[in-house]
């Protein structure tokens, strides 16, 4: 019990953290946008893909394998510390000698510049992964959120008052920079780990197996999420790719950052649990379920305030970006059923159904990006949704294997009253809709997001659902507590 209710305490802490960095990029984003163009984002966008795909390498699995580990051994940690420097290091000397061929290449002089600079994130990361591993190993997910909290706002500060003194993408360059820098430092000045002179080829190979194979799933992944994005600078341009990068930017404002959270306080956890079938599963149920009580309302939510959200904060050149919101936001709805399952997979499989079930996501996503490619970046928004539809369906029944109570009924049964309440507020913001169709979109904006909240939570009260009897006692809990 007491396990458990740390890993709901450890999300709810994730969570609100998370909450706050999207909220800060949201804000950084709007600044941004009212100052950048299409193209300029489209530049950006080439560079955060590289960033995307390659940031995993630096790790290379090993701190999954030592949250997984049963036992810590003398100088695990110095080793995998000093082997993630070095690649650091080694990536980055990679991507800065080839840094002027992929500026010909792209045809975008800012990219030599910037990508220099930028790819000092791989060093910079490197720095911090070991504390944070330690941290969620021993469950300290509000320490390690409060860090991260600290350094978002840092950086995300520090990016708007560039961006409004005129500095452009140097903006979005410093925000990313400080907020792993920030964390970093936050990190080696409160950690009581501190690396120590030993390093065991011994240990590294023990978790070799284990995390290359982490690893080699997490790029191929990364690479076929974000490959779609290359094809459309090629063949649309770098405004098209612009308008797209930031529609899914903005839907994987509330997507990503409560995948970050749930993952890493749903594996660290539930690693402690392998051994206890029906703890396990209860546990991994508990996360599913007050995650989706979330993802559901807001994901609808974005869907239908995205147009007024843009009409009021951004000038019109950006409302080609809705409609990939718009559909996009659509596949953040499978987000809770596809990571738990994911996760389960990873700690009860060895790693070699890790990679088999890759293979065969990525032979139905090479598939949908054949189709979808030549025919428009609206096709690739949807051969998105379609790839999130395929990843979620193999995830949850491979995870079904290992967890046999862990089934798509149950969970979709466990789904229907955060559904129910979801489509009753979607009913009323369409209400809303078409009685302040003369409003000024602020106002329209502003009544839609009270009216949405009120109404979902209204739901839920009334009929006590179980996600929502759950928050409001983690809620209560914590104030009585302070």
């Amino acid at each position: 019990m007491e396990l458990r209710q740390r890993v709901v305490k450890g999300v709810a802490w994730q969570s609100v953290e998370k909450v706050v960095t999207a909220l800060l990029q949201f804000a950084v984003s709007m600044v941004l946008m009212n100052h950048l163009t299409p193209t300029d984002y489209g530049s950006w966008a080439i560079l955060s893909i590289f960033l995307a795909i390659l940031l995993p390498v630096v790790d290379s699995g090993f701190s999954q394998a030592l949250i997984r580990k049963k036992e810590i051994k003398d100088g695990d940690y110095s080793s995998v510390f000093y082997v993630n420097v070095l690649i650091a290091i080694v990536l980055y000397l990679i991507l800065w000698a080839a840094t002027p061929f992929l500026s010909r290449f792209f045809e975008d002089e800012l990219f030599a510049q910037i990508a220099p600079v930028l790819f000092l994130l791989f060093p910079i990361n490197s720095l911090s992964i070991i504390q944070s591993t330690i941290l969620s190993r021993q469950l300290e997910y509000r320490r390690l959120s409060l860090y991260t909290l600290v350094a978002s706002v840092v950086s995300s500060v520090a990016a708007i008052l560039m961006a409004l003194n005129g500095f452009g993408l140097w903006a979005l360059v410093a925000q990313r920079m400080l907020a792993l820098a920030v964390k970093a430092l936050l990190m080696w000045i409160m950690s009581d780990w501190k690396p120590e002179l030993k390093f065991s080829l011994e240990s590294i190979k023990g978790m070799f197996r284990y995390g290359s194979r982490i690893m080699l799933s997490d790029l191929v992944s990364n690479i076929y999420y974000q490959i779609s994005g290359l094809f459309i600078e090629r063949g649309h341009g770098k405004a098209q790719l612009g308008f797209y990068d930031r529609g899914n930017k903005i839907k994987e404002l509330p997507v990503s950052s409560s995948i970050n959270a749930v993952m890493g306080v749903s594996f660290a956890s539930l690693s402690r649990l392998q051994g206890d079938d029906e703890h396990f599963h209860d546990s991994a149920r508990k996360i599913f379920l007050l995650w989706g009580f979330v993802m559901w309302p807001v994901m609808f939510g974005l869907i239908c305030v995205a147009g007024d959200m843009f009409r009021f904060l951004l000038p019109e050149v950006w409302m080609p970006t809705v409609p990939y919101i718009q559909i996009l936001s659509l596949a953040g709805l499978l987000a809770p059923l596809s990571v738990i399952s994911y996760n389960i997979v990873k700690i009860k499989s060895d790693g070699n159904m890790i990679f088999r079930i890759e293979v065969v996501k990525k032979a139905i996503a090479t598939i949908v990006l054949i189709i979808t490619i030549p025919i428009s970046v609206k096709a690739i928004a949807w051969g998105q949704v379609i790839i999130f539809v395929s990843d979620m369906l193999v995830n949850a029944l491979t995870a079904h294997r290992y967890s046999p109570r862990w089934t798509l009924w149950a969970r979709t049964k466990d789904l229907l009253p955060y559904i129910f309440a979801t489509g009753v507020m979607v009913g009323v913001l369409a209400v809303i809709t078409m009685l302040t169709a003369s409003w000024a979109a602020g106002w329209v904006l502003l009544v839609k997001v009270l009216a949405g909240v009120v109404v979902y939570c209204g739901v839920n009260a009334l009929f006590r659902f179980e996600a929502w009897q759950e928050m409001m006692t983690i809620l209560k809990g914590y104030v009585k507590k302070n």
